[in-house]
């Protein structure tokens, strides 16, 4: 898995090394993750999601993804003892 330098602060790249899988840090232009040739991920937290929509920088991103890649994916990080709405 191909995984942004600037994700390492969140603990998903621990996770995916922890279960096994071979991590490649590097400096991505699109997306946070790359699965395979095909398949690139963004993955955003509650408060980043609402951030980056308002903001615009995620129809940026998500234009950008589908671009490049076959698989784009958002990835939407929440806690489980924690509610949202989006009204």
């Amino acid at each position: 898995v191909i995984v942004d330098m600037r994700e390492f602060m969140s603990s998903l790249p621990n996770v995916l090394h922890q279960k096994g899988m071979k991590i490649v840090p590097i400096t991505l232009e699109v997306g946070d993750y790359v699965l395979s040739p095909l398949m690139c991920v963004e993955r955003k937290s509650i408060s980043d999601l609402f951030s980056s929509f308002i903001s615009g920088r995620l129809y940026n991103q998500v234009e950008t993804m589908v671009r490049y890649y076959r698989i784009p994916v958002l990835l939407i990080e929440f806690s489980q003892d924690k509610s949202f709405s989006f009204q």
